[in-house]
């Protein structure tokens, strides 16, 4: 292949030109930089704007500035979410068996016609009832 191209180049002339310079296709695009393929799907094969690509691209620098700028406000922020995403069931928990322990101490107290039981004894009957116990006949 390379010794046809020499002839071709050999009888060519060029604007009065007698020499030839062959590149070859690869070293012509080594500075090229190849597309990442979404950019080749959205931009390229679908024909989406390309202002839309330069003002996606504008907003990335921004955020990955931002976030260089703000990694430890943003990690004591992540913390608290986490903390609080943490400690949500246990709140929820003893909120819904605090109720549980109201309405079941209540319910004892308007059922009992002799008030031979303190209220320590009607509480704990009613705590044992919520975490699965039975009540009393």
């Amino acid at each position: 292949m390379l010794q046809y191209l020499r002839d071709i180049a050999k009888h060519l002339l060029i604007k009065g030109q007698s020499c030839l310079t062959i590149t070859m296709k690869s070293n012509s695009n080594k500075n090229l930089t190849k597309l990442p393929w979404w950019v080749e799907l959205l931009f390229v094969q679908i024909g989406l704007p390309d202002s839309w690509l330069s003002k996606y691209l504008k907003q990335k620098k921004e955020t990955y500035n931002f976030i260089n700028e703000n990694k430890k406000n943003i990690f004591y922020f992540t913390l608290l979410i986490a903390g609080i995403f943490y400690i949500y069931p246990i709140v929820s928990y003893t909120s819904s068996s605090s109720s549980c322990i109201d309405r079941t101490t209540r319910y004892l107290k308007s059922r009992r016609i002799n008030n031979n039981e303190t209220a320590m004894d009607l509480n704990s009957l009613a705590v044992g009832y919520c975490h699965g116990g039975s009540l009393p006949e």
